[in-house]
């Protein structure tokens, strides 16, 4: 089993900034139905790999970050950021996390519920999107995960070969 370690120490920290600016890069009405949630997968993403380096107060506080960069109503990515992180937490220790299946039902579980608690508080507030296109991110986000989970690999961690000696 391989495990990894920080190239440096504000590799976290940089995933999330370029999360965040993924997220607030202007795309086409077409494009942006199919806009992954940047900000879940940079979560899952370290809560898969190094679960000690992610909490539920960190994503908190980077979902009440996108609840100002959304405008939407305050907590509400929070808490649907909140979830993916527990969820994932929890699924980590049921799962073989060095497995792309795996990954992608961890994926589709905690970021569907993410989902599912945005279209909550949008149908609350009285403002529901457009019937299935809501679930177009969803897909998206599956379909860029594979090669996002990749890159974040080998920007930000290295390989400790040293661990089955």
């Amino acid at each position: 089993m391989e495990s990894y370690i920080l190239r440096f120490r504000g590799a976290v920290l940089l995933s999330f900034l370029l999360a965040f600016a993924l997220t607030l890069l202007p795309l086409s009405d077409v494009m942006h139905k199919w806009r992954p949630e940047w900000a879940a997968l940079a979560l899952v993403h370290w809560a898969l790999i190094m679960p000690r380096k992610v909490s539920i107060l960190l994503a908190w506080f980077a979902g009440l970050l996108l609840d100002v960069l959304y405008n939407s109503s305050l907590g509400q990515h929070a808490l649907g950021l909140s979830l993916v992180v527990f969820i994932t937490l929890r699924l980590r220790l049921r799962v073989n996390v060095y497995t792309l299946s795996h990954q992608l039902t961890v994926l589709l579980v905690a970021l569907g519920s993410y989902m599912l608690v945005n279209l909550w508080v949008l149908g609350f507030t009285g403002n529901s999107p457009t019937a299935w296109l809501y679930w177009l991110s969803l897909l998206g986000s599956l379909i860029v995960w594979p090669l996002y989970h990749w890159c974040m690999i080998k920007l930000f961690l290295t390989s400790n070969r040293f661990d089955d000696m």
